[in-house]
């Protein structure tokens, strides 16, 4: 993890690295926790590190809901498993220090290449 201060922040996508995804079922459809990501989430915020939920699912209104009412949603999923409210936002900003995420592809800084094996 990088260097935290009191403004940093780590962003975790929701659907397929923080709760199971397999496919649209609705907006307020969302599975179950990934245990190891859950655990990891629980004890940064333990640590006093500050945790985003990461998703699209908040970059528009959708199904007839608000982007407020979205995020309720999602907050409620988090009170109840993580167990409190966590912010939910799709951008990121310079204090953004790491994103957790199951689509993400990690580039080398300033160089173009990828930093993952996996993807060469």
């Amino acid at each position: 993890m990088k260097k935290m201060n009191k403004e940093s922040w780590i962003g975790v996508d929701l659907d397929g690295t923080l709760a199971y995804y397999d496919g649209w079922n609705g907006i307020h459809t969302i599975a179950n926790p990934i245990p190891l990501m859950l655990e990891r989430v629980k004890e940064w915020l333990k640590n006093g590190v500050r945790v985003k939920i990461m998703t699209a699912r908040v970059s528009e209104p959708q199904d007839g809901y608000s982007v407020e009412e979205i995020t309720s949603i999602i907050q409620d999923w988090c009170k109840e498993h993580i167990g409190e409210r966590l912010e939910v936002t799709c951008r990121k900003d310079f204090r953004m220090v790491e994103l957790w995420d199951d689509r993400a592809v990690r580039v080398e800084r300033n160089t173009g290449k990828v930093d993952n094996l996996k993807w060469n």
